[in-house]
């Protein structure tokens, strides 16, 4: 029994130490503590197990009790069939479709006062006048980076990307020329290029699915060049092409962890001249190939994008309202193209995303403007979700100067893809247990009160007497000066 315990008591040793390695590197703050703690306790431990005979089935209990943990968890759960329908499986009544005009920040940049789109609008909706002209005073941002002192290198590094999608926002739609007739590719094959083509110009996840009508906006509210025919204009989804190709970009783990400050903006920025890019280059790639190509970039939307990424195998939507990717989490940004080039759509997913967040609730807990709900899912549209309260984030932005981030950042499954996190995602993935037990031990190494880390020094930004000190989690948050 002896070597036995010491060989188990060696990996807990050696299981704390790689744990706190990980931590250190991913600059923790309560977890290195802890990880030094448990290694510690490991060789406490093989003392007892040398020395002190009477305590060592005790101990045995000890490992049997944290093996047979493992092993039950390992035993896969049947996920939800909801969940293997993708979006359309949280549509529980008669579905609507979302209304562009309504979005916050097509009501806020999209509609001048004085036009003749503005009081067609608020006719129809009359509370939202007064709180937008508030909103709209202040600008998309406020005072961009005002949590940092408006430090500039960062805030250029935003605005620099941003520019961007303006640049190429008027190429969103890509349509074959005559001389382009189609190019015949048996689906599979043509799956497989365009796939492979999304990843070599940058995506760093690829799905594809059919466009589902419920998803396709009802009317479009955003106008960019001037478009303004176009507002208020019905989208008749048959309209569009049946295809969609639906891209992933990661957000760097070391630029988001410094949320709600400038580095997480400058990198949300970046992804989003990424995605215009991306999102470009495929719809003309398959108008060369004689087929119609939309983009949908931050310059264009016909539909909304979470659950299309949802149905194209690439996650699922969590509570902060945000797709959660295996890979990355929260940290990702959605992109698309639609097309009539026939394709073979992916399956959708279950990651353990829908159960673990009924348990976890560490975004609604860090959220500064309790914009995401502690409660139980609600039906919205016809669809039980957890909604975003849109307007109160929108707030928030506005008086930080930067997109937040906080409940991206803080959630677990944001964590670097590393070997030990792969694991728990493993688990977590394939047990209903492990999703109901993990939130816990998520809180306990790492905490639940979210405070922003340190980022590599280029990005680093003013700190010190006068820049008034930040208080998150619980819904509570310090003004900023």
């Amino acid at each position: 029994m002896t070597r036995i315990l010491l060989f188990l008591d060696a990996l807990f040793f050696i299981g704390a130490v790689y744990f706190t390695f990980e931590s250190v590197r991913e600059r923790e703050y309560q977890a290195p503590k802890i990880g030094v703690g448990l290694s510690l306790f490991a060789l406490l431990l093989a003392g007892f197990i040398l020395w002190v005979p009477p305590l060592r089935p005790f101990i045995a209990v000890f490992f049997g009790v944290g093996v047979a943990a493992l092993i039950v968890f390992a035993v896969p759960t049947p996920p939800d069939p909801r969940i293997l329908q993708g979006a359309q499986g949280h549509i529980v009544e008669e579905a609507i479709r979302h209304d562009e005009r309504d979005v916050s920040f097509a009501r806020v940049r999209g509609v001048p006062p004085g036009t003749p789109y503005y009081k067609r609008y608020y006719s129809m909706h009359p509370e939202r006048e007064e709180p937008d002209a508030i909103r709209r005073e202040k600008g998309l941002l406020g005072e961009p980076g005002r949590v940092d002192k408006r430090y500039r290198p960062n805030v250029a590094m935003m605005e620099a990307s941003f520019d961007m999608p303006n640049f190429l926002g008027l190429y969103a739609e890509a349509a074959p020329s005559p001389e382009n007739p189609p190019y015949e590719a048996d689906p599979k094959k043509a799956t497989e290029i365009v796939k492979n083509l999304a990843l070599t110009l940058g995506a760093d996840m690829v799905g594809i699915c059919k466009v589902n009508p419920n998803w396709v906006y009802s009317h479009r509210g955003e106008i960019f060049y001037d478009r303004w025919e176009d507002w208020g204009k019905e989208i008749d989804p048959e309209e569009l092409p049946p295809y969609a190709v639906v891209m992933l970009t990661e957000m760097r783990e070391d630029h988001v962890c410094a949320a709600p400050h400038t580095p997480t903006v400058a990198e949300s920025a970046r992804n989003y001249g990424r995605g215009s890019y991306l999102s470009t280059v495929l719809a003309w790639w398959f108008a060369h190939m004689g087929y119609r190509g939309v983009a949908q970039n931050s310059r264009h939307y016909d539909i909304a994008l979470p659950p299309l990424a949802v149905d194209a195998g690439l996650g699922e939507v969590g509570r902060l309202g945000y797709l959660i990717a295996p890979k990355f989490g929260a940290r990702v940004r959605i992109f698309a193209v639609l097309t009539d080039m026939p394709l073979v759509p992916d399956k959708p997913i279950s990651i353990g995303v829908d159960e673990f967040c009924k348990w976890c609730k560490k975004c609604a807990e860090s959220c500064p403007s309790r914009s995401i709900l502690m409660e139980d899912k609600v039906v919205y549209n016809g669809a039980l979700k957890w909604k975003l309260d849109a307007d109160s984030c929108f707030d928030y932005w506005t008086k930080v100067g930067t997109d937040c981030s906080i409940c991206m950042a803080v959630c677990p499954y944001s964590r670097p893809n590393t070997p030990l996190h792969r694991i728990v995602r493993w688990y977590v993935a394939r047990s209903r247990l492990a999703q109901k037990y993990f939130p816990l031990v998520d809180n306990f190494l790492y905490g639940r009160k979210w405070r922003p880390k340190p980022v590599p020094s280029w990005l680093d930004y003013p700190k010190g007497k006068d820049v008034v000190k930040e208080e998150y989690g619980l819904g509570r948050v310090n003004d900023f000066g």
